[in-house]
């Protein structure tokens, strides 16, 4: 299990370089630049470049080279909305890891104690690593492939479809066990609460 605790580890270092309260703040912080780039960014940005009768997630969603080409002619009159999207993305990327992990750092103090539950937010931190970086190369796959239409390597296609789909079954992992460690960390904080009530003289 020497591996494991190797792999973990950095994930233990980020955990304890701050403190609850401190991870709190980055967690509301970075909530914040979350929901706004979906609500401020994405949403306009999308909207002007379905004025093209495509989106993103079309190209994205896109098997063929003739599909990509079409796509690609398409949005070019609001390929300025397409970059700007790109860069709301990775902006979105980094909200969304640092949201997280200062979750999971969250509830791996609180189940500390608890040695085989707090393997449950660790995991949780390992497959945000795995989401964010097939999210980041899907993306990249992406500007690649329209910053070049006319002479794009093929297989970009194949690249972007594999991170996209392989993105979506971590994603699909990914959020219910945030949802399984933050449930475990409230259970556990309440019934040491419950458990100093009752053990208070009365």
């Amino acid at each position: 299990m020497q591996w494991l605790d190797a792999l973990v580890r950095p994930l233990e270092r980020y955990a304890d370089a701050l403190s609850a309260k401190n991870h709190g703040i980055v967690a509301f912080v970075s909530f914040c630049i979350f929901v706004g780039v979906i609500a401020l960014g994405f949403v306009p940005v999308t909207r002007r470049i379905e004025t093209s009768g495509y989106s993103t997630a079309d190209l994205q969603a896109a098997m063929t080279r003739a599909e990509v080409d079409t796509i690609l002619q398409a949005i070019d009159p609001v390929m300025e909305s397409v970059m700007l999207l790109s860069v709301l993305d990775y902006v979105f990327i980094v909200a969304g890891f640092l949201l997280f992990f200062s979750l999971h750092s969250i509830s791996l103090k609180a189940l500390a104690g608890y040695d085989r539950l707090v393997l449950i937010p660790k995991i949780g931190m390992g497959l945000t690593v795995v989401s964010r970086l097939l999210d980041s190369l899907e993306n990249l796959w992406v500007i690649l492939i329209y910053t070049n239409p006319d002479d794009y390597a093929t297989i970009l296609i194949s690249l972007m479809n594999s991170s996209e789909a392989l993105k979506w079954i971590v994603v699909s992992v990914e959020y219910p066990m945030l949802g399984i460690a933050i449930a475990l960390a409230l259970l556990t904080r309440f019934t040491s609460l419950f458990d100093d009530r009752s053990e208070s003289p009365q």
